[in-house]
């Protein structure tokens, strides 16, 4: 409470209590009137300890500064961690949408940074709520706390971070436009950060701002967060997949790196064995990685072979830029030369 406030309300009080007003009426009076319990309290504390000529004792606040700074930090840092994965989702999704002959990104790399970011969101978001609603709940009870020094050093320090994403994008913006490099998908891209941190700043802003904050801004905020997180994971699980769809790709690109193995092998050789048995590579490279049992392999001629294996997806098109090692689902052979490496365009499937 600023000094001047603090004098004010104590004069009001000891004017009201000299013409016999009771404490229970002043302190409903000025609650009606916007003042909350703290300052009414503090300022009761000041009256007392005057006209008693003795400070009023005090327990410490040591222990509920903790408890507030220990809530707060929690409730921005998952904050930092969803909201930084929506606005990674939303950048994935729109590149996806409007994509540029200078991407390099492979869909294996893709993958990965779309489930990093559902993680971020799994584990920041229902951690960020369920904290929230404890200091809703917190704040509805004892409005006082409102007036709280770490509540207000931590939101403030979230608003800035918040001003910092939106200056710096501001800036990269009007650079863009300026140098003639402005593209739908950049200004996409911009504008899901505008919406993501300028809604973040918008209702922190408007909350250090309210004596008391009101239900049905946090529900307003609440509804509005859950839908977008709702749709980006609809946009997440959609690029990736569920996770048995998942575990079917990373046992495929294992089948595809085994193989890949054996080419190399055979390749150092300069001719194709009678069997698989002849070569150095570790039996487990042999194998199918998920069922144990042997790649079928077959000589042609000194220069080429066969190698097969039942994969469980497709990725026609998908291998990483290199269709030499693209493969449908179910049982496909490679044929390979063992003169020529196994990623060269020369390979006769």
């Amino acid at each position: 409470m600023h000094a001047g406030d603090r004098e004010k309300l104590s004069a009001f009080i000891r004017d009201a209590k000299n013409k016999g007003a009771g404490d229970a009426f002043l302190v409903d009076l000025l609650k009606q009137n916007g003042w909350s319990e703290r300052r009414i309290y503090g300022a009761f504390s000041d009256y007392y300890a005057q006209e008693i000529g003795a400070p009023v004792p005090s327990r410490g606040q040591g222990m509920e500064n903790a408890r507030d700074a220990f809530l707060y930090l929690v409730s921005f840092v998952s904050l930092g961690f969803w909201s930084v994965a929506l606005i990674w989702l939303g950048n994935i999704a729109i590149t996806r949408a409007f994509p540029s002959p200078t991407d390099v990104e492979s869909t294996t790399s893709l993958r990965y940074d779309l489930a990093g970011q559902l993680a971020s969101i799994l584990i920041g978001f229902p951690i960020f709520a369920i904290v929230s609603w404890i200091l809703a709940r917190q704040t509805a009870r004892r409005p006082e706390e409102l007036d709280s020094g770490v509540r207000k050093w931590l939101t403030y320090i979230a608003l800035v971070i918040a001003a910092i994403a939106l200056l710096s994008d501001a800036v990269l913006f009007l650079q863009s436009f300026l140098t003639g490099d402005l593209t739908v998908r950049f200004a996409l891209q911009y504008t899901v950060l505008i919406v993501v941190a300028g809604g973040i700043f918008w209702y922190y802003l408007g909350s250090m701002r309210a004596r008391e904050r009101r239900g049905s801004d946090n529900t307003f905020f609440g509804a509005l967060a859950l839908t977008a997180v709702i749709a980006a994971l609809a946009v997440g699980f959609g690029g990736v997949g569920p996770p048995g769809f998942e575990r079917q790709l990373r046992m495929d690109e294992q089948r595809v790196s085994d193989i890949y193995t054996i080419a190399t092998a055979i390749n150092a050789r300069g001719n194709a064995p009678a069997s698989l048995a002849a070569l150095a590579p570790p039996a487990s490279r042999l194998r199918d990685p998920a069922t144990g049992a042997a790649f079928a392999y077959a000589r042609k001629s000194a220069q080429w072979y066969d190698v097969c294996a039942t994969f469980d997806t497709s990725n026609v098109g998908q291998a990483n830029g290199n269709d030499t090692w693209g493969h449908p689902a179910g049982r496909y052979c490679y044929r390979l030369s063992a003169t020529t490496s196994p990623n060269a365009p020369s390979v006769i499937p």
